[in-house]
């Protein structure tokens, strides 16, 4: 075990301490800070596979293996979720997260754009795959590639496209984003 993924655990460790104690004995800075250590265990995580471009997914058993550009994006994605974290905790700690929460109801753009990034990103994971895959017979490896990593692949990156497109779009031109119907959130929150 390598000096890397023992301050991972440990720092998972002593979020889990954390958020178990401040539910416990109902102190929300402790279930906060628990939450924000879950969220620095995984930008660790993300870190060390962008770093060295190799992450291990999985159980003993069954592990996932990815090399490279797969490894990258998977730390990235680890990256993202851990400053999620750590953001979501602190906003509920000071409870300002509904305000937040109503202002991109009202102007979706930079969600709807980062999750289509987010998609394109496992887009890429997808069709690169890991390396358990690539093992086999030739046939089992062709069928793999078509079946588990380039259809899905397909599908994420159409997906992807869409959200960051609408993304954009209505970052570019929010007026004409709600003219077409992307006022609907705010009606539905009540918010026009």
């Amino acid at each position: 075990m390598n000096a890397w993924t023992k301050s991972q655990l440990v720092v998972f460790g002593i979020g889990l301490l954390l958020a178990f104690a401040g539910e416990k004995l109902s102190m929300p800075i402790l279930t906060y800070g628990g939450i924000s250590l879950f969220g620095i265990a995984a930008f660790l995580i993300g870190m060390e596979a962008a770093i060295t471009r190799r992450i291990v997914l999985g159980r003993r058993r069954y592990d996932e293996t990815y090399l490279g550009i797969a490894a990258y994006a998977q730390g990235v994605q680890f990256m993202i979720v851990g400053v999620f974290l750590i953001g979501i905790s602190f906003l509920a700690y000071f409870d300002t997260g509904r305000d937040l929460f109503l202002h991109f109801v009202r102007r979706p753009g930079t969600v709807s754009l980062t999750l289509g990034i987010y998609c394109l990103m496992q887009a890429v994971i997808a069709i690169a795959g890991y390396e358990e895959q690539k093992q086999g017979t030739r046939w089992i490896v062709l069928l793999n590639f078509f079946t588990s990593r380039l259809l899905p692949g397909v599908i994420l990156i159409v997906i992807g496209l869409g959200f960051a497109g609408l993304g954009l779009f209505e970052i570019v031109a929010p007026a004409a984003f709600d003219n077409l119907g992307g006022g609907f959130l705010e009606v539905l929150y009540g918010l026009k």
